[in-house]
């Protein structure tokens, strides 16, 4: 009996040690995930980080730093892209140096929405001693897809491989009135209704909406617009493919839907983008284009005025992925001003 509790004994004791070990190593570093970690914004400074979505991929993060305030010590855990509207304070004060950021300007001819990319930061926080907040957004990557998109992205999206809804081309009446000056079609050229197999609405308020987008291999996508300035955010290659010349394309390809050939291979467009108005200025002239941090592939960032309507094409054998986030209303200088008014919340008890 004696001998059968020692060598139980030292069963455990094996088994504790190869634990020890394993959670020293690498490997269980690596699959820890960052946000369990105390330190992380959205755990650390809750007043100053709000999570208004997030999935296994990615999380869109409202940040604030109030008029007077010093945000807690806090980590930020991923690479991430900060989509920006409004100036920022100019007494700001951050206890950590300079960040590896990649900056992409506003889209010409406008002051706002700007970018950054920026890679991970260890513990820091700032103070804001102006006589308004610090706001903007961050859509953060929880993992960086990469070009490793290209092989994974039926395991990491398999609502991707679900039918097509079966939608056609919006037909708006002839005397249909503009949304906006910014926006001179009508509303119901927006992306998400007019191209809904295309444009996830994953999260809207009053002041901003994010998507999801993505077109699969050898699709068209449906026609539509987008009545607000965005920022897009990238963390992987590929846009819709190059459209190729008529004597070697299989032709147009304007229906909405799929075009492959037998083999489920995308089939060669003539016509890449096709335009509803070829010389519109809000045709995506003019965009700001940010890089990576130093050091890395991704994430990239741009920014965009409205866009008029349209229909991509992916001529690649995977799907085209990224994300946007709109501005419904652009706060520009308004902020130092109007920010009590539009952001209540803003003024609560910390």
């Amino acid at each position: 009996m004696k001998n059968n509790r020692s060598g139980l004994w030292l069963t455990v004791v094996i088994a504790l040690i190869m634990l020890a070990a394993l959670w020293a190593s690498d490997w269980t570093r690596a699959a820890a995930p960052a946000a369990s970690d105390s330190s992380d914004a959205v755990q650390a400074a809750p007043n100053n980080y709000k999570v208004r979505y997030q999935d296994a991929h990615i999380r869109l993060v409202e940040v604030v730093v109030r008029p007077g305030e010093t945000e807690k010590m806090h980590s930020d855990p991923y690479a991430l892209v900060i989509a920006s509207d409004a100036v920022a304070p100019a007494k700001l004060k951050d206890t950590a140096s300079a960040p590896n950021a990649g900056h992409g300007p506003s889209p010409q001819g406008a002051d706002f929405p700007t970018c950054e990319t920026m890679g991970p930061q260890d513990s820091h926080a700032i103070t804001n001693s102006d006589t308004f907040p610090l706001h903007y957004y961050r859509i953060e990557f929880k993992r960086i897809d990469g070009d490793a998109y290209k092989t994974n992205w039926q395991t990491w999206y398999p609502w991707m491989l679900e039918p097509l809804k079966p939608v056609k081309d919006i037909q708006p009446p002839p005397d249909g009135k503009p949304f906006s000056k910014e926006f001179p079609f009508p509303i119901a050229y927006d992306s998400y209704i007019a191209a809904p197999n295309n444009h996830y609405m994953r999260y809207q308020d009053a002041h901003v909406r994010f998507l999801e987008v993505t077109f699969r291999a050898g699709e068209r996508e449906n026609l539509h617009g987008h009545p607000y300035a965005s920022v897009f955010a990238h963390d992987m290659g590929g846009g819709g493919g190059a459209a190729q010349p008529p004597a070697t394309a299989d032709g147009p390809l304007a229906e909405p839907g799929f075009h492959r050939k037998p083999d489920g291979s995308p089939m060669r467009t003539s016509v890449g983008d096709i335009k509803l108005v070829p010389d519109s200025p809000l045709n995506g002239q003019g965009a700001g284009q940010g890089p990576a941090p130093a050091g890395m592939q991704w994430p990239t960032c741009n920014t965009m005025l409205p866009q008029a309507p349209h229909k991509a094409y992916n001529g690649n054998p995977y799907p085209a992925h990224f994300y946007r986030i709109e501005f419904k209303r652009i706060d520009g200088e308004g902020i130092k001003t109007h920010w009590k008014q539009w952001y209540p919340w803003m003024a609560q008890a910390q």
